[in-house]
């Protein structure tokens, strides 16, 4: 079976599979040797320290300490240095995420670090940051400043004034520089995580997809039997002057010879109508008289066009069970094709049976409730129609208490698969 075929089926299956998985975090997605080397290379090329963070300012990449100034090594020498110096991080992280662009800020000791936002998906998922440097040598003052800002962590004031010396100095012009190569160098991780989530969606996706091949042979050793034994109904009931035994039994045959042929993505509106002929008589001889249809195709050049397979059958179902079963006395559901403008196809379904009120209307037009699932009646049709169609498309019900429903389906006119 052509891998085209059953792809809207593992598609729902591997969106399922990737629910509660952790999809904001990079971890999931990053290839941890690419980030390392690009962690290295931005770091002899520019002599400060670099890291990449997740979106909760914690480390996705291996710390390289020693790369850090003397003086960052020396205050993370104490649990609570070390405490602030994550919040700073997280700090700088957060805000480059919540501004969309890459910020420069001053940690708690006074230095300035800088970080890019790594977005996916529209989503920020961590930040490149680096940093721990000084915009000008250091005044007496500027290091009087410094220490004061660590002067309760307990260290020795002659160390730290000696290390805060040592802390590498960049004029503002090129710590934006800097700047500008880390954004270069973020988006360039958002591509490979783009890249990365695709190819384990592929897998993922082939996986499922020989899952499903497999239950297809499976399920195909069954219909063989059950058209045997159709068949063989259908010749009895024959010879015993059942007519209508007969005839119920063959619309079901063709019913079922239709759905199995269905695992084609897409057949034709002509294709689909003559698979409607059997369903509407068997529908029509399980309500009797109380059930009437009309099908109306205003242009018979539609019947060539294109549509997921079933779309037609689970409207009319839909309408059947929840329209025409709950009511008394005789119901009716018309079916209209046209085409809307020069390039669309409408398909129009219209019941009188019980309708339905405000709330549930809107749940149903807005996707939601039990009605987001993507393996509902709608919702499948929905999804279906959003793969086929890139998203061109509409669908709305109209409806009120006690006067009917009216679906409405839109496509466009599409000839060949």
């Amino acid at each position: 079976m052509e891998e085209k075929l059953v792809k809207e089926w593992t598609d729902e299956l591997f969106s399922r599979s990737r629910s509660g998985d952790g999809a904001n975090d990079m971890r999931h997605l990053f290839d941890s040797g690419l980030f390392a080397r690009l962690q290295r290379t931005f770091m002899i090329a520019t002599g400060l320290n670099g890291n990449i963070l997740d979106r909760n300012g914690v480390s996705i990449t291996e710390e390289m300490i020693e790369r850090s100034p003397s003086f960052c090594r020396l205050v993370q020498s104490v649990p609570e240095g070390q405490r602030r110096c994550n919040r700073s991080d997280q700090r700088v992280t957060s805000q480059s995420i919540a501004e969309q662009k890459t910020v420069v800020c001053r940690c708690h000791a006074g230095l300035y670090d800088s970080a890019a936002p790594i977005r996916y998906k529209q989503i920020g998922m961590g930040a490149f940051i680096t940093g721990q440097v000084l915009l000008e040598p250091p005044t007496e003052t500027m290091v009087d400043e410094i220490v004061r800002r660590v002067s309760d962590l307990g260290l020795d004031r002659e160390q730290l004034v000696q290390t805060i010396r040592e802390i590498p100095q960049m004029t503002e012009e090129k710590l934006k520089a800097t700047t500008e190569f880390m954004q270069i160098l973020a988006d360039y991780i958002a591509k490979s995580l783009e890249e990365a989530e695709s190819s384990r969606r592929e897998a993922e996706w082939r996986s499922l997809l020989r899952e499903t091949e497999m239950k297809v042979i499976q399920s195909k050793l069954h219909p063989h039997f059950l058209f045997n034994i159709l068949n063989l109904i259908s010749g009895q009931a024959l010879l015993e002057n059942a007519t209508n035994t007969y005839t119920t039994v063959n619309h079901l045959s063709k019913m079922l010879r239709y759905i199995i042929k269905s695992y084609r993505p897409l057949v034709t509106l002509d294709e689909e109508l003559e698979h409607l002929d059997s369903y509407v008589l068997l529908q029509v001889l399980r309500f009797e008289d109380r059930l009437r249809f009309h099908v109306e195709v205003a242009d018979d050049a539609l019947r060539q066009a294109l549509l997921p397979s079933l779309t037609v059958q689970i409207l009319i179902e839909n309408a059947i069970k929840h329209g025409v079963e709950p009511k008394e006395g005789e119901c009716a559901v018309h079916v209209r094709i046209d085409r809307s403008g020069r390039d669309m196809l409408t398909i129009e379904i219209a019941d009188n049976g019980v309708g339905m009120d405000a709330g549930k209307l809107r749940q149903l037009n807005g996707g939601e409730g039990e009605f987001a699932d993507g393996l509902s009646g709608i919702g499948m049709i929905r999804k279906r129609l959003d793969y086929y169609f890139n998203g061109n498309f509409a669908f709305h019900l109209d409806s009120k208490p006690g006067s009917g429903t009216t679906a409405t389906l839109s496509m466009p006119v599409m000839t060949s698969r």
